[in-house]
């Protein structure tokens, strides 16, 4: 290999890494460090969704996960609850869409619903009495169903 070829590999990776280089950081640089103001926080955004796993599951069990038998009951359900949180559907599906691109901040969002869950599960009694098999999950009282 003569030295003109060498010296030109050599430059070439030098190159190759500095674009590696650039390019690293300035993918880093473009990420958010936070939420922009007109998309819903992380913390309000966690209790949305809470309560929003809490109407899924509920419709899931009652449908058997038939969700077209039951969707205009759902989509009050849904609207309701938007209604409850002084959310508009289009404030809501800005958001989702934001999150959406940034998973990095949906999963911490995702992370928080499920701690809440976990405590509030471990709140509850080891047994639910007799008289009222209950629990209560976010202030919604939550009746299982007996299959005898």
């Amino acid at each position: 290999m003569n030295m003109s070829t060498f010296e030109s590999m050599n430059r070439l990776r030098y190159t190759a890494l500095t674009f590696i280089l650039l390019a690293t950081v300035c993918l880093s640089a473009c990420r958010p460090k936070s939420v922009p103001s007109d998309v819903m926080d992380e913390q309000r955004m966690a209790s949305f969704m809470q309560e929003a796993y809490l109407i899924e599951g509920y419709f899931a069990v009652e449908t058997g996960f038939m969700y077209d038998t039951l969707r205009p009951e759902m989509i009050a359900a849904y609207d309701s609850l938007l209604s409850a949180n002084g959310i508009t559907r289009e404030e809501f599906e800005h958001s989702m869409d934001w999150y959406t691109h940034h998973p990095e901040f949906f999963k911490r969002v995702h992370d928080t619903v499920l701690a809440r869950f976990d405590r509030e599960l471990a709140a509850q009694p080891d047994e639910p009495s007799k008289e009222d098999p209950s629990v209560k999950v976010n202030n919604i009282k939550v009746t299982p169903i007996v299959f005898e």
